[in-house]
């Protein structure tokens, strides 16, 4: 009950106050990112999701289009996770979930060997391999930690990841 139609309510609930409560940064980070990396500010990307079926996930640029540098600012944007933001507005559209493993990228080779008990799940803004160590876990570790959120997927583990995420965004922000 709570996988198939609890929770896609409360993504719906959650993501809409986020995007209301958030429009003021959107419009800062749009602002910055038109004027630090020219262009389009928001970037899109193909992604694997629900069932395999490909989607474009959306964020905020962090790069140049054609140098691919990276600035001061820009990498504090992405360790903070300020660049996901839009993907508020991908839980919105029902391709992804708040709480999921984080989706591959359609043009990536798959790494081997995975599970494909991820594509049974919406893939999530964050989940268990964000929280557990974001950028210090091997690959192989992050696939391992997306089947456990699967197999364990409760409403207590949500709430669990969920606020571990906002603590993890105000550590890295203060």
């Amino acid at each position: 009950m709570y996988r198939k139609y609890i929770k896609r309510i409360l993504d719906i609930i959650i993501a809409a106050v986020f995007v209301i409560m958030l429009i003021p940064i959107y419009i800062i980070m749009y602002i910055i990112t038109k004027i630090e990396f020219k262009g389009s500010a928001i970037f899109k990307q193909r992604r694997i999701g629900l069932n395999e079926k490909p989607y474009e996930i959306y964020k905020f640029k962090t790069m140049n289009d054609f140098t691919k540098e990276t600035t001061k600012l820009s990498r504090f944007i992405r360790k903070t996770g300020i660049d996901e933001i839009p993907q508020f507005l991908n839980v919105l559209k029902g391709d992804m979930s708040i709480i999921g493993p984080r989706p591959f990228i359609v043009d990536d080779p798959l790494p081997i060997p995975y599970s494909k008990l991820r594509h049974t799940v919406r893939p999530g803004l964050t989940g268990l391999s964000q929280i557990s160590g974001r950028y210090t876990l091997t690959h192989k570790r992050k696939l391992e930690l997306d089947d456990e959120y699967i197999n364990n997927l409760s409403f207590i583990l949500d709430l669990k990841i969920f606020f571990k995420t906002i603590i993890y965004i105000f550590k890295e922000i203060f």
